[in-house]
C-alpha cells in the first residue's frame, strides 16, 4: 500500500518556454557526458524544425527534467530523458515514460541505455538504469549500437519489436544524409 502520490506534470515545448530554457541547458550538460551529447544548436534546430520534439518537464512552476522525442513513422525514439539531480527516485521518471507511453499510444517507443559493463567507470550507474527501464517494460530489442566509443543497448517499451536498420533510418532523418554518410557511421558500428 502506502501513499500513491500522483502527479500531473506539463510537457513544455523549448521554444515557447519563457523562463527555463537555461535550466534545461544546464541540466543537458550535467546529465549527459560530451560523448553523449549532440551539439545544443543542433538539437535545438531540428526541434525548431519539427524533427525533434523537445520538452521541458515541470511539477507545477517546478522544473523536473527534460525530455526529447524523435518521431519517425510509427517509431518514437527517446533521443534524451533527464530528471534533475535533487528529484531522482521520486517517481518522475516512471510518470514520465508512463506519460510517453499514452502520448504515443499507437506508435513503439525505444530508447539506448548504457550498456551494462562491470568495467565501466559508471557501472552502477548502469545497473541502476538498467533495472529502471526494466521496471518500466522496457526490453532489450536484440541489438546494441556504438556511438562516439559508447556501447548502447536498444531497449523498447513492451510489446515493441524494432530492427537496426529502423534506427539507421531515424538517424538519417533527423540528421539528413551528408551527416549520416560523412560523420556518423565513422564513429559508429551501424553499418556492420
Amino acid at each position: 500500500g502506502g501513499i500513491l502520490i500522483m502527479y500531473e506534470l506539463n510537457y513544455i515545448n523549448y521554444h515557447e518556454i519563457k523562463n527555463g530554457k537555461r535550466k534545461i541547458w544546464d541540466l543537458y550538460l550535467r546529465a549527459f557526458p560530451f560523448e553523449e551529447r549532440c551539439p545544443f544548436p543542433i538539437i535545438r534546430k531540428k526541434a525548431k524544425e519539427g524533427k525533434g520534439e523537445f520538452f521541458g518537464i515541470f511539477d507545477e512552476d517546478n522544473f523536473v527534467g527534460l525530455i526529447y522525442n524523435i518521431v519517425y513513422k510509427d517509431l518514437v525514439y527517446i533521443y534524451y530523458l533527464a530528471i534533475t539531480e535533487t528529484l531522482r527516485h521520486q517517481g518522475y521518471g516512471t510518470k514520465i515514460l508512463n506519460d510517453i507511453k499514452k502520448m504515443y499510444k499507437d506508435k513503439r517507443i525505444i530508447l539506448m541505455a548504457e550498456t551494462v559493463d562491470p568495467s565501466a567507470s559508471n557501472y552502477q550507474e548502469r545497473v541502476n538504469r538498467s533495472k529502471f527501464y526494466a521496471k518500466n517494460s522496457f526490453v532489450f530489442q536484440g541489438y546494441t549500437i556504438m556511438e562516439w566509443g559508447v556501447n548502447y543497448d536498444m531497449l523498447g517499451a513492451i510489446p515493441t519489436t524494432s530492427r537496426k536498420e529502423e534506427f539507421k533510418e531515424i538517424i538519417k532523418y533527423y540528421f539528413g544524409d551528408f551527416f549520416y554518410d560523412n560523420i556518423y557511421i565513422n564513429h559508429t558500428d551501424i553499418e556492420d
